[in-house]
């Protein structure tokens, strides 16, 4: 009950502290013209446990220290269906991979590359501050995508079983929303939401596991304290996952739990278009349905987003 409770003081706050944000003007020059977008993700981690991703058997202690490397890729041709709305085919790559050097540093489910083929129908929504400087955004969208798993590009790590599903069906929902407010010279409040409910065919899952709806949920609220072209950001953070379908493995601990913590992170997005975080967070964790004997976990990184076209 205690993860029910923590999530619901995150998001009270998240909805409660809410502002009215002064919304971009529509462009009466019309709708703009199709565009080319290429966007690079990154994050670079250590984590104790991995409990988000880890699907080995051996007990916690003995699976301690993960090294990762995740790099999304999205190349997209963007056709504005009004000044906000857009629909878009899309090209997807993520590659995953651990660095580590230890036996569960070399699970396939840590070291993969995901190849995806979709398309997507958004909105675009600016947010603005009263002299005009952007806020942040609220970017909803449909999607469908067909995946596809292979093996780790330099085919140091363990093998992808045979029994694993290689392909996997996804569509869904997703939103991704930031907001910033100045409270004074330098000193400003902020929130971001990551959602996601999508429906997936295999999963990449074992033979004989079909049909996932997960639901995914990830609020953050936090201050911000500029130093010169820097900023330092604590933070709170909080995680929702859950399967909603009834099968055996839609239960498992990986596909259903919450995490909640604090974190802090300091902000280099001053100096590159994108946006460019160092952070550390300490996360407890509860699961839904089985349980794991992992509660917490550490985790310490470089996040980016770089949008190169």
């Amino acid at each position: 009950m205690k993860h029910i409770v923590a999530l619901f003081i995150l998001f009270s706050l998240f909805i409660g502290l809410s502002d009215h944000p002064v919304i971009a003007a529509e462009d009466a020059s019309g709708k703009p013209e199709s565009v080319l977008k290429l966007i690079i993700g990154g994050d670079i981690y250590y984590s104790r446990y991995n409990l988000d991703r880890d699907r080995d058997e051996e007990s916690g202690e003995e699976r301690k220290g993960y090294y990762i490397l995740s790099l999304p890729v999205d190349l997209s041709w963007k056709n504005y269906l009004s000044e906000n709305v857009y629909a878009a085919p899309y090209l997807s790559f993520r590659l995953i991979y651990d660095f580590g050097d230890e036996s569960w540093n070399r699970n396939y489910w840590n070291n993969n590359q995901i190849v995806g083929l979709g398309a997507r129908l958004g909105k675009e929504r600016d947010f603005l501050d009263s002299d005009g400087s952007y806020s942040g955004g609220f970017y909803p969208s449909l999607f469908a995508e067909y995946q596809f798993l292979t093996e780790t590009f330099d085919n140091a790590k363990s093998d992808i079983p045979d029994d694993v599903a290689s392909e996997n069906f996804k569509t869904g929902a997703s939103a991704w929303y930031a907001k910033s407010t100045e409270l004074g010279d330098g000193f400003r409040f902020w929130k971001e939401f990551w959602g996601e409910m999508a429906y997936h065919t295999t999963y990449f899952s074992d033979e004989g596991e079909d049909n996932f709806l997960i639901l995914t949920l990830i609020p953050k609220i936090g201050l911000s304290f500029a130093i010169g072209e820097l900023a330092f950001e604590p933070y709170v953070k909080g995680a929702f996952v859950n399967d909603f379908f009834g099968e055996e493995w839609n239960e498992e601990p990986w596909l259903n739990y919450v995490q909640y913590g604090p974190g802090a992170r300091l902000s280099l997005n001053r100096l590159i278009p994108g946006s460019l975080y160092l952070y550390a967070e300490y996360l407890r964790v509860d699961y839904l349905d089985k349980k794991e004997d992992l509660t917490e976990d550490v985790r310490v990184g470089i996040n980016f987003w770089l949008p190169v076209l």
